[in-house]
């Protein structure tokens, strides 16, 4: 049975599509009116503009997060009128600079608009009321004991990705290849390691988050009231494509971030059916908190409670 949550990710994708082909459409027309002798440049400019203007907003849509799924509706339709920009300006010349610039700016504001109506109000997410099941772990809490737990995870595939990325930039350049691309295989490589090699992970009383390490942006977040219960699991890598790394984002109902092919996992369940995987040690003790805090706020405390392990 397809959950809300499901439906309004499906919803929202199905918004991006005349985005998506306006995008196109715009890609295809700055090639058209490429001047002479400038072919290297137009393509580099279509692969890096088509890159950001479908790519980004298709993967924010998979992020789990409502106020991510909005905006990256918005950023979809924001695209779609950017990328018509420079054709545009070749298409009317007779048209003053400055015209082009507020009739644009205008354009995309409303765009981004258009882009928040359309992808319409969030799914219902009904909140956690009870304590985590019997029999799974906790980690005994004293009343009123505030806590912290927190790792830093490091996703090696993510890693082999940006070394292959500087590799093929040294050889651009010792090759006397463009310094344009030379430049977007580096920014490609940083931006890959700094947003999702490297995530810091932290349990506390409002949930479970993971963090970019660098830059403390949030990669996936479980808040607390969302989690019927935690456990600690050995993460099954035949449940997983060989390139599904870093942030999570299989399907709506699978979230997280995976650092290992293998090994130790927090997995939370969370109200709305969906299930939190993050691959990182010591989830046993992470689980027995998430799991003692449920009790907490169900006014059970730590007893009856299950050994922590």
């Amino acid at each position: 049975m397809t959950t809300p949550v499901v439906r309004t990710s499906r919803r929202r994708l199905l918004a991006t599509a005349p985005a998506t082909a306006l995008t196109v459409a715009g890609l295809a027309a700055l090639v058209a009116t490429q001047p002479p002798g400038r072919t290297l440049q137009t393509t580099l400019a279509v692969v890096v503009v088509g890159l950001l203007a479908i790519g980004l907003p298709l993967l924010r849509l998979r992020s789990g997060r409502p106020d991510v799924e909005r905006r990256a509706v918005g950023t979809a339709w924001a695209f779609a009128v950017i990328v018509w920009w420079v054709p545009g300006t070749r298409l009317a010349p007779q048209v003053p600079g400055w015209a082009w610039t507020a009739g644009v700016l205008a354009a995309v504001a409303a765009a981004y608009g258009i882009g928040h109506l359309l992808a319409g109000p969030d799914a219902p997410r009904p909140s956690a009321t009870g304590s985590a099941p019997a029999g799974a772990v906790r980690t005994p809490l004293a009343p009123g004991e505030r806590y912290l737990w927190a790792r830093t995870v490091l996703s090696r595939p993510t890693l082999v990705v940006a070394a292959v990325l500087l590799l093929a930039a040294v050889a651009q350049l010792a090759a006397g290849g463009s310094a344009v691309l030379v430049v977007v295989l580096v920014a490609a490589a940083v931006v890959s390691t700094a947003l999702t090699a490297v995530a810091r992970v932290r349990v506390d009383g409002d949930g479970v988050h993971v963090r970019q390490a660098l830059l403390g942006r949030p990669l996936a977040e479980a808040p607390l009231t969302e989690v019927r219960g935690a456990r600690s699991e050995q993460l099954d890598p035949e449940r997983f494509g060989w390139n599904e790394y870093g942030v999570l984002r299989r399907s709506p109902s699978v979230l997280g971030y995976r650092a290992r092919r293998a090994g130790e996992a927090l997995v939370l369940d969370l109200t709305d059916d969906r299930r939190f995987v993050v691959t990182v040690p010591d989830a046993a003790t992470a689980a027995g908190l998430v799991n003692a805090e449920l009790d907490r706020r169900a006014g059970r405390g730590a007893a009856g409670a299950a050994p922590s392990c």
